[in-house]
């Protein structure tokens, strides 16, 4: 991830499953775990031209 500052190192997701990505760099966040629970729909929206969001299909959780 990377907002004004350096980008985390980059994170590839190639199945079902936790994912820990690195914060934004002069941020108070330090990493977002990513939880992937359909990760063949995932690929499919995203090749058949998805033009929306990403965060548009997120489930959104606070621990």
């Amino acid at each position: 991830m990377s907002e004004g500052g350096r980008a985390g190192a980059a994170v590839q997701i190639t199945a079902n499953g936790t994912y820990t990505l690195p914060g934004f760099a002069d941020s108070a966040l330090t990493s977002l775990n990513v939880t992937v629970n359909n990760y063949a729909d995932l690929v499919k929206m995203i090749r058949s031209g998805y033009s929306g969001r990403l965060v548009d299909v997120l489930v959104m959780k606070t621990q």
